[in-house]
């Protein structure tokens, strides 16, 4: 007999993983970017792209890879104004490329 329910627990473990690569790696980041002689804005960016598209690529779905990427670096720096919610701009960046490559992958898989 064939186990129907398998497919939708493969996928919900995929975005927990995905969620969870999201969230460890925002968690990661936001603790360099407050440390005190930290100031190289650039790589911070980079990062928040890179952590949203291996978050997306995984399997979080791409609007949670960029609010978990960008979630905890925007908490932890809110004081500096609303201009600290820009930075989600690089984290939705890397997720869409995420999953415009997940999409893909999984297109030429089905093949």
């Amino acid at each position: 007999m064939i186990d129907v329910s398998a497919p939708s627990r493969f996928l919900s473990a995929r975005v927990l993983l995905g969620s969870a690569v999201a969230l460890c790696a925002g968690l990661g980041i936001a603790w360099l970017d407050t440390r005190p002689r930290w100031d190289d804005s650039g790589i911070t960016a980079g990062l928040l792209a890179i952590a949203g598209a291996v978050a997306s690529v995984v399997g979080a779905p791409w609007w949670l890879a960029t609010v978990l990427a960008a979630g905890p670096l925007v908490a932890a720096e809110i004081s500096r104004g609303p201009s600290m919610l820009l930075v989600m701009l690089f984290a939705l960046a890397g997720a869409s490329i995420g999953a415009v490559v997940r999409k893909g992958a999984l297109s030429v898989a089905r093949q």
